[in-house]
């Protein structure tokens, strides 16, 4: 037998009769199975193997749906030839399939947005900072995007200190075996918060954004002077900059260009790296300061 179709009472809940159906079509080896009140036709593939209700592949509404659909779909799934053929059940399969990969993708994309609202990546953070930059020409923080990403007040830009505002001098303790020993640079050991490149302050949250902040600048600045030259710089195994992301642990993609560059390296690594791409276009490393906590 190649279809079935069962007919039931107009306004009947057909969900109630689904599992009843399909066994019997599976019985008796349908292709394709028909539950329908008249109005409402369900159309299943009684053999597949997953629960009653995954296997319908098609709902036609006769009160709702345009006279074309339901023409176009009477003829694809329950036309004689096209049922006698096998085109009629491979058609309904491929769309049967269509069906759960978008079922999976209602489910999954918001499941996804949701954890990257919570722990937003890199990229995310500067694709929206650099969009925000094209817009208002301000430089919003991780912290001030990841709060806008959750849908809470975005804070201000948080100085270390009060402008102006002496820091109170640790008076060392005559127990503490630490007074005497060297101080660990400041470059090493503690975390940066913004950048001073020629006079403008610009907020940063690691060592990383230190040469982003760096490279978006001179791109802002010198985008359409030879800004290929960056291509050319390169470390003892690899170039800092490429036109991909591939091969970089840690990467930062130029404002909104087709750049990247290599953000993966200590402090002291990825400070020097910065200074190097000031000096490609003629600027003097002084001309950048790292401010810490």
């Amino acid at each position: 037998m190649l279809t079935l179709i069962e007919a039931k009472a107009p306004g009947a809940d057909l969900r109630s009769h689904v599992t009843q159906v399909l066994g019997y079509a599976f019985h008796d080896g349908v292709d394709i199975c028909v539950l329908t009140t008249g109005l409402e036709w369900w159309l299943f593939l009684p053999r597949e193997k997953n629960e009653p209700m995954e296997r319908r592949f098609a709902v036609l509404d006769l009160l709702n749906d345009s006279v074309e659909r339901l023409a176009e779909d009477l003829r694809a799934f329950l036309h004689k030839v096209k049922l006698v053929s096998g085109e009629a059940e491979n058609k309904a399969k491929q769309v049967l399939i269509a069906n759960r990969e978008a079922a999976k993708l209602r489910r999954e994309i918001p499941a996804i947005w949701n954890r990257m609202l919570e722990q937003p990546d890199e990229e995310l953070v500067e694709l929206i900072g650099s969009r925000v930059y094209e817009k208002l020409n301000l430089r919003p923080d991780k912290g001030q995007i990841v709060a806008a990403l959750r849908g809470k007040p975005i804070p201000p830009e948080l100085d270390p200190a009060p402008a102006g505002a002496a820091k109170k001098p640790k008076v060392p303790s005559s127990r503490d075996e630490t007074a005497n020993k060297p101080k660990r640079s400041p470059r090493q050991s503690a975390k940066p918060v913004a950048i001073m490149l020629w006079g403008v302050r610009y907020p940063v949250a690691k060592h990383k954004d230190v040469l982003g902040r760096v490279v978006d600048c001179l791109h802002e600045r010198h985008e359409h002077d030879n800004f290929d030259r960056i291509l050319e710089l390169r470390g003892r195994k690899k170039p800092y900059a490429a036109l991909t992301s591939d091969g970089m642990r840690a990467h930062h993609r130029i404002s909104t260009s087709r750049y990247f560059v290599d953000g993966h390296g200590n402090a002291e690594a990825l400070r020097r790296r910065a200074e190097l791409f000031l000096a490609t276009f003629g600027y003097d490393k002084s001309d950048l300061e790292v401010l810490f906590e």
